[in-house]
């Protein structure tokens, strides 16, 4: 009988705490879409997506990974609209006339874990 009460603990326990509700996304549903191609056809083994505040808004940044080296991340606005991209073969900074690097890092969305 102990058992019993030990196992029906632990069910309601785990059970209440997969609920999805749980979970507070805080990106548009097109970084949602951006992730799923991203787990799904990314060419490298370490996609990612960062979001960062920069010329006071929040942006993400989409990267394919680290496998070449004049791939390029794109920059995309809370509406994934493009405000440019960064790296590539010629190592670009600059976004809406600003260097990247004042833009303030805030978390990683997303990243591929194998």
């Amino acid at each position: 009988m102990k058992t019993f009460k030990h196992l029906l603990i632990i069910l309601i326990f785990s059970l209440g705490g997969c609920e999805k509700s749980d979970i507070k996304k805080d990106y548009n549903n097109c970084i949602e879409d951006h992730i799923k191609s991203l787990r799904n056809n990314s060419i490298c083994d370490d996609p990612y997506i960062d979001e960062y505040k920069f010329q006071d808004k929040r942006v993400y940044v989409v990267s394919q990974g680290t496998c070449g080296a004049d791939m390029t991340a794109a920059v995309l606005d809370q509406n994934c609209n493009s405000l440019g991209a960064l790296g590539g073969i010629y190592g670009n900074t600059t976004i809406n006339g600003d260097d990247f690097c004042n833009a303030e890092f805030i978390k990683r969305i997303w990243e591929k874990i194998y």
